[in-house]
């Protein structure tokens, strides 16, 4: 219990609480003189020794389940009553030559005892081992693997060793079934309250991370498998990434600003002092901000790559000299404007829904490379990169590789990212190595810190 009360005062920390050591100690005093039995007595001391805000009360209410709210007794109606539990209870504990821990899963499971379940889930849980269980996609995985390691099989032999027994008895071969029927509707509701339990872990975990942790770790996570919470908060990463860029395109420009020496310059100027360099004659390199013209496959496959691409890139405009954007799926469509008369959010929806192409087509990048040499290659200049996302599945259509080939050689080069691994390139409809001779760099893109390096590549 110390262990817990010491990890929920670590998330009432994280989660902005001023909490003291001298308070936590308060708190496990307060509690030796409560009863554990009394669950209202038990929160009352928590918050009277932890609480000191009003406007904290909610984060502590929010939180306090997740620590030490045990699990709601289970079955429901399906329980057996008193009478034919206490003589299941008896006549599992006469049963001799069977396995204790079979037995006691049984038990515990026929008669219904909440806190028992609670105890064996606990008990489960660190055979498996949660301490990688951070996001509600693992959920379902810990919860088979919790209630896979108990010995069903055991206790299904109990049972039938237990249906026996009561058959000697004179029970009646309807009230047996009844009393198999019951099992599985007990284990059913079992596995129920695992994944509760495995629900409550995770939501304990990542309510225990501050902000900034949690969306630390989403950056290396691929952007599909993400659930709608953990998008918001890759939201969010957008802008702690383009602030950090930021940042470090001001460094580089004060560093820069200075110059760097030049030796033959500075030899000249001072060979009135016998080559004595008294002054210092510095090279400045005038770097040229980029444009960008950034083509966002759209198909469904690689939209949410494309859709943060877009949110990333005009979260970092003022870095750049000019960006265009396009999307396509078999033709190509320009939604610059969107992001010129609406806000990034606004404008990244209509990209991705309202663009003026058909976005339920077959991919064909042959199709798009050809149109784009036709109506927008005159404005690509020695300053463009053109930026292009897309998976390169090409449904079997020509890849019209001669038309990127002139793409390459407009602009100052073609970086492109694939959001499938590289042993899946020219596997299938892919014609990814058709295009790689034409391409400045090929990389992998399946989470932000990917997009991140990316864009750091154009302007670093």
């Amino acid at each position: 219990m110390r262990e817990r009360v010491m990890d929920f005062i670590g998330a009432l920390r994280s989660a902005g609480l001023s909490v003291s050591p001298a308070e936590g100690m308060d708190a496990l005093r307060a509690l030796a003189c409560v009863d554990f039995a009394d669950p209202g007595a038990f929160k009352a001391a928590l918050r009277a020794t932890l609480v000191k805000r009003s406007r904290d009360i909610p984060v502590f209410e929010e939180l306090f389940p997740l620590y030490f709210y045990g699990l709601a007794p289970c079955g429901g109606d399906g329980l057996p009553d008193g009478e034919l539990r206490e003589a299941l209870r008896e006549e599992i504990a006469r049963m001799e030559g069977r396995e204790q821990g079979a037995a006691s899963l049984l038990m515990m499971l026929m008669t219904g005892q909440g806190g028992e379940w609670e105890t064996i889930i606990r008990r489960g849980a660190q055979g498996v081992g949660t301490s990688q269980l951070h996001t509600r996609q693992q959920i379902g995985m810990y919860t088979r693997r919790i209630f896979e390691g108990f010995d069903w099989e055991g206790a299904e032999e109990e049972l039938a060793e237990l249906i026996e027994r009561l058959r000697e008895k004179g029970w009646e071969p309807g009230r047996l079934e009844e009393l198999r029927r019951l099992f599985e509707e007990l284990r059913d509701g079992f596995r129920s309250q695992v994944r509760r339990y495995v629900e409550r872990e995770q939501a304990r975990r990542a309510g225990g991370l501050s902000r900034s942790e949690r969306i630390k770790r989403l950056m290396s996570r691929p952007l599909s498998e993400l659930d709608e919470a953990e998008l918001q908060l890759m939201r969010e990463a957008v802008y702690v990434l383009a602030r950090r860029l930021r940042n470090k395109l001001a460094l580089r420009e004060r560093r820069g600003g200075r110059g760097r020496l030049d030796v033959k310059s500075t030899l000249r100027v001072n060979m009135r002092h016998g080559g004595i360099p008294f002054r210092l004659v510095l090279r400045k390199r005038k770097r040229e901000k980029v444009e960008l013209f950034v083509l966002c496959d759209v198909s469904s496959s690689v939209a949410r790559v494309s859709q943060f691409m877009l949110r990333f890139v005009y979260t970092i405009q003022d870095c750049l000299a000019r960006v265009r954007s396009f999307v396509f799926v078999d033709e190509l469509g320009e939604v610059t404007s969107f992001f010129n008369e609406d806000s990034i959010e606004e404008g990244v929806r209509k990209a991705l829904h309202e663009a003026d192409i058909v976005y339920y087509a077959r991919s064909d990048f042959g199709g798009v490379f050809r149109q784009f040499c036709d109506e927008y290659l005159q404005d690509v200049g020695y300053r463009t990169y053109i930026l292009i996302i897309g998976d390169a599945r090409n449904n079997q259509n020509d890849p019209c590789a001669e038309a990127l080939e002139r793409m390459a050689r407009r602009a100052r080069g073609i970086i492109w990212l694939n959001p499938e691994p590289r042993p899946f390139w020219d596997t299938g409809d892919s014609v990814m190595g058709e295009y790689l001779p034409h391409l400045k760099e090929a990389r992998v893109c399946r989470n932000l810190e990917d997009l991140d390096r990316a864009v750091s590549l154009l302007l670093l």
